[in-house]
């Protein structure tokens, strides 16, 4: 049950694109114009005739301007939004830039149903910018998490003047924006689905993260859940989540696209499935750009000096410089623009490297095998080894990040060295590494598991152990048994079989030193990044009382349990 100490402290402001710390651009670029014009509380009407409110930043004495767009629901004049400064930003760079309040939140018109009618909504808001006498009648949309959501959604409408877009942080597969591996992402995504209910943020100062059952968590909260409740009811309606979803649309983006990211954002790996989905059919793909700094979703490698336990640079200007580059390129097409690589990734521990693919030709999926005794090796195994077993209890589970806030991995996360003393933990470690190793691309897990119960979850981490103990998280993953086969198809689990599970990891570049070790960690919580699975097989996020699961990871010859990583050649 929860303790006073681990209820969680929602802030409205927790959310995708808000910032705790005082929101300040850094940048490396000279500025084009010195003062700024604000045109507030200006509303475009909607094809049927919903007004949605905006503010416009001018570059005071530019005369037309190339025009950035901004929609997001989160307020156009929330303080911690910072928009005032971002909109000041891009206009003494040359832009227009519009700051607009989506469908039924704070100033504009309707009813706010996430991921729903922003298509139409970014056409005619694009229409009404670049008929302004103000623009030149070329649009750029900018954006992370549900505003880099609605740039996509602008470029998909097919508006003409859509010259190109910077979305970042962000997946359109909204269910895989909710769901990771079929195990609902609470402290991100659903919390946030909680406080999207009202027209403003709604008040879950009240929220306890250990309510049970799930699906009653917002109204114990004083809160109405109508879409945090549907979000978990139909968790497995397709027909629900295409309705809210862009990624079957993203044919239609056929605009120059620099998408951007951190190795520590929730979303990375639906980010680089975008990407990868947009290339196959963009018109010029060698318009589409990537990058990934040494990030989480808030941008927190921006005020901090880590990234987890990683020390990094300053990397502020580099991220706003590279906004500027694309812009200045696509929309403004200037012919100062800087340069804007293919791709450019921030390796952890080493910095920022340029390749003209992703992932890079030199990375090389390369197996590391779970093994008896607690030890990673290359080597496979060639007979039987007893498996790993541990109790999973639901009421008691890994709770690294209760009372933090997981859209700012790279704090919310530590030394995982507690983590792994306790029972339900499993570790398994290489020796000391005899040489660096760089891994760069995408990461996955196979693992061979049973359980006692009719559905639950395994979690797995890759770790790097610091020659003096400390053990950094580079990525990890998780899947929840019932959806190992996809959440349209929920089957529960035969007790006590050994069932093949594949866990994304998403992706990573991060330079492993020499004489550090590599560890994987295999569990079955993360509480509260994810949902607790309560083992009983019941109705999704509905079970009251949760019961005790007994796991066994197996990995031997015919269940060779094990990590794929990116090994980059001369690592």
């Amino acid at each position: 049950m929860p303790r006073e100490e681990d209820e969680i402290s929602y802030h409205p402001t927790a959310d995708p694109g808000a910032h705790h710390e005082p929101f300040t651009i850094t940048s490396g670029t000279r500025d084009r114009f010195t003062e700024v014009e604000l045109l507030g509380d200006r509303f475009a009407r909607m094809r049927d005739g919903v007004e949605l409110g905006a503010d416009v930043y001018l570059p005071r004495g530019a005369g037309r301007a190339p025009a950035i767009v901004i929609r997001h629901p989160y307020g156009r004049r929330t303080p911690e939004m910072g928009m005032a400064e971002l909109g000041s930003f891009f206009a003494r760079k040359g832009y227009a830039c519009v700051v607009q309040d989506v469908r039924g939140k704070f100033s504009s018109g309707g009813t706010f149903d996430p991921g729903v009618g922003e298509v139409e909504d970014g056409y005619d808001t694009v229409d009404w910018v670049a008929s302004a006498d103000w623009c030149t009648g070329r649009v750029g949309l900018w954006g992370e998490s549900y505003y880099g959501f609605t740039s996509l959604a602008a470029a998909i409408s097919g508006h003409p003047a859509v010259c190109g877009i910077a979305p970042g942080d962000i997946g359109t597969d909204w269910r895989n924006v909710w769901y990771r591996g079929g195990a609902l992402q609470l402290n991100t995504a659903g919390y946030w689905a909680i406080a999207m209910d009202d027209a403003e943020y709604a008040d879950l100062s009240r929220l306890d993260a250990w309510h049970l059952p799930l699906i009653g968590m917002a109204e114990a909260a004083g809160g109405s859940g109508a879409y945090f409740r549907a979000t978990i009811d139909r968790a497995s309606d397709d027909a629900w989540w295409r309705e809210r979803s862009l990624r079957h649309l993203l044919a239609e983006v056929r605009v120059p696209l620099l998408t951007w990211s951190g190795w520590y954002d929730n979303f990375t790996g639906e980010q680089l499935l975008d990407r990868d989905l947009i290339l196959a059919t963009h018109p010029e793909p060698e318009t589409v750009h990537l990058l990934v700094g040494p990030w989480d979703h808030e941008g927190s490698g921006e005020h901090t000096d880590r990234a987890v336990c990683v020390p990094v640079p300053p990397t502020a200007a580099h991220r706003w410089d590279a906004y500027q580059a694309f812009f200045d390129r696509y929309v403004l097409q200037a012919p100062d623009a800087a340069e804007v690589p293919p791709v450019e990734v921030f390796t952890l521990n080493a910095g920022w490297q340029r390749f003209a693919t992703w992932p890079p030709p030199a990375s090389t999926p390369t197996g590391y095998h779970l093994r008896a005794g607690g030890v990673l090796s290359p080597a496979a195994p060639t007979g039987d080894e007893p498996p790993d077993g541990f109790t999973y209890d639901p009421a008691d589970p890994v709770a690294e990040t209760v009372g933090g806030n997981c859209w700012e991995l790279c704090e919310a996360l530590g030394d995982r060295r507690a983590l792994e003393r306790r029972p339900d933990v499993v570790t398994y470690t290489t020796a000391p590494l005899e040489r660096d190793l760089e891994l760069t691309g995408p990461v996955t897990a196979v693992v061979y598991a049973a359980t006692s119960a009719p559905d639950t979850d395994f979690t797995v981490a890759l770790v790097d152990v610091f020659e003096e103990g400390t053990a950094n998280q580079i990525q990890d993953g998780i899947v929840r048994a019932r959806f190992r086969d996809g959440m349209a198809t929920p089957a529960p689990v035969t007790p006590g079989a050994i069932v093949r599970y594949e866990l994304d990891l998403f992706a990573t570049s991060y330079l492993v030193r020499r004489g550090h070790r590599l560890q994987v960690d295999v569990s079955s919580s993360c509480f509260d990044r994810y949902d607790r699975n309560p083992n009983d097989g019941g109705p999704y996020g509905h079970a009251s009382e949760p019961a005790v699961a007994q796991q066994a990871i197996h990995h031997s010859a015919a269940c060779p349990s094990h990590v794929v990583l990116p090994v980059m050649s001369g690592g």
